[in-house]
């Protein structure tokens, strides 16, 4: 079966607190489609942004009941991204 490539874009947020993560959230209504698809919980996934690539995986976020894919710093780095910029990603679950 081909790999579904699904497409994005999203405000990158900084997680409050030590660490200085930052995610992107997908919305509810991709959440859905991929929980059903895949099931619940961590999914791993290989996410695009720019020419860079890197392994990761959507985090479920409870509260929010959706899913948040992490932009590892060196990603952010090499594409020059920071906080609140939109962001155009793309990724096919692994």
């Amino acid at each position: 079966m081909p790999k579904e490539v699904f497409q994005i874009k999203g405000k990158m947020w900084r997680w409050p607190g030590d660490g200085g993560w930052h995610f992107i959230t997908l919305d509810r209504d991709l959440t859905a489609k991929i929980r059903e698809r895949y099931g619940k919980g961590m999914i791993r996934i290989i996410a695009r942004v720019g020419i860079s690539s890197w392994n990761t995986s959507l985090f479920p976020h409870t509260r929010d009941k959706t899913y948040l894919i992490c932009i590892k710093k060196i990603i952010r780095q090499n594409e020059d991204l920071f906080e609140n910029d939109l962001v155009q990603l793309k990724f096919e679950i692994i």
